[in-house]
């Protein structure tokens, strides 16, 4: 395995979802089957064939959707988030992502204890109003309004499966996409085992200890060529 380039690819689903469809589906009207195919389409532009590099797997993590029942902060009303679009979408997101070639899901849990509501991703214009003033708490649309739920158990996971591919020789450069900072330890152990480390944090800066233990940065996010159609590998 050490004589042949292997690329391990390793996406931080909730980094990685919010800016890639902030990017190419601002509006959301991708079907999950269009947006899955986008996405393995731009993991793939990380793989470099023409340099001899080959695909072992792509890891995705991510959080099933919210399966409980909650009341809306602003009109109180019963929601019951298992038979929401939202949670509909993420389902069939994730089989859609399933039926790619060599992509594996690993899931962690939602945790809503704290039961955090926000505006939703495409309201960011609306947030600028209130804080200037020009929209009143009593002017917001409940339909902006969204629960906003932490991921609990995903960077562990992804830390020690990279640390598994690793040590077990299944890889020998790891792409990892991701914003956090979190993953030192699992980029110094794999940089000491004699792996490549490229962070693609989707053209944002990085900073901290991780930027001092990575091989590289790579994006493709301001590229045309990862909405390119991308041939499956055989």
């Amino acid at each position: 395995m050490r004589d042949r380039k292997t690329v391990a690819i390793f996406v931080d689903a909730g980094f990685f979802t919010r800016m890639f469809t902030a990017k190419i589906d601002p509006c959301m009207k991708l079907s999950p089957e269009s947006l899955a195919k986008k996405m393995w389409g731009y993991w793939m532009c990380h793989v470099n064939k023409k340099a001899g590099e080959e695909l072992y797997r792509i890891y995705f993590y991510d959080c099933p959707p919210l399966m409980e029942k909650s009341q809306h902060p602003i009109t109180n009303k019963p929601i019951d988030f298992a038979k929401s679009e939202l949670s509909k979408y993420k389902n069939d997101l994730i089989d859609a992502l399933l039926k790619r070639p060599y992509v594996a899901t690993r899931m962690g849990e939602l945790s809503t204890i704290d039961k955090e509501w926000g505006f939703k991703r495409d309201s960011s214009k609306k947030i600028k109003k209130m804080f200037r003033g020009e929209l009143l708490a009593g002017e917001i649309d409940p339909n902006d309004i969204v629960i906003k739920p932490r991921q609990k158990g995903v960077d562990m996971k992804l830390g020690i499966d990279i640390s598994c591919v690793v040590l077990k020789g299944f890889a020998n450069k790891i792409v990892l996409i991701s914003g956090d900072s979190d993953f030192v330890p699992a980029a110094k152990l794999a940089r000491t085992e004699g792996a490549h480390f490229v962070l693609d944090a989707m053209g944002r800066s990085v900073n901290g200890a991780l930027s001092r233990h990575i091989d590289g940065l790579k994006t493709f996010i301001n590229r045309p060529r990862y909405t390119t159609e991308q041939k499956e590998p055989v």
